[in-house]
């Protein structure tokens, strides 16, 4: 049985990660919102596959705030990744096929800067509880959120292409880019779906 203080301190953690999976399904939340209201204004396929993305990773985020400790890993956010990775593929050979270049958007360069600021921080501190918990399926959430990242990295140099160098192909094929990181996730939640024993780094 475990002494009094570290139930206590095991509390606080598992509170520190709840709080820290709502902030993240409720930014994911925003990223799918500012990507969708860009996508109407510049039919760019880079920020439709990002907010694709997003949607998911938010669900998966508030699935996560409900279910600590326990497995918040299960097929049908694996199948919202595999979806969002066909949307994504989509989007960017159908745009590349039909030569229909999107309009340029300053605003789409800000939302995956900020992207690149927020979510690495938040998925760090995440994996840090995780160790601190013991907890593989905590410590993969963490992994997936801060993976995110990178697709903020492509969403950004997709932007910076058709905005700043006038390659306005640079953004389908961001999308495509973006195709096998989202892919990953979904097959990756197949794979690990019901494993518990933690693994150190």
């Amino acid at each position: 049985m475990m002494p009094t203080g570290m139930i206590e301190e095991r509390a606080i953690w598992i509170r520190h990660f709840c709080c820290l999976a709502i902030f993240a399904g409720t930014f994911h939340s925003l990223q799918f919102l500012a990507s969708v209201l860009l996508w109407a204004g510049t039919n760019s396929a880079a920020l439709m596959a990002y907010g694709l993305d997003a949607i998911v990773s938010a669900a998966a985020a508030l699935v996560l705030a409900t279910r600590i400790p326990r497995d918040w890993r299960n097929r049908f956010v694996a199948y919202g990744y595999m979806t969002a990775a066909a949307s994504s593929l989509y989007l960017g050979a159908s745009t590349l096929w039909l030569g229909r270049w999107p309009r340029t958007s300053m605003l789409g360069i800000v939302v995956a800067a900020i992207s690149m600021l927020v979510i690495p921080i938040a998925g760090s501190y995440m994996k840090t509880l995780a160790v601190e918990l013991r907890s593989q399926a905590l410590k993969s959430a963490a992994i997936f959120t801060f993976g995110n990242s990178y697709l903020s990295l492509v969403l950004l140099i997709a932007m910076l292409m058709s905005y700043a160098m006038n390659l306005r192909w640079g953004d389908p094929l961001g999308a495509l880019v973006m195709f096998p990181f989202i892919a990953q996730k979904g097959i990756q939640i197949l794979v690990e779906e019901g494993k518990h024993e933690y693994v150190e780094d």
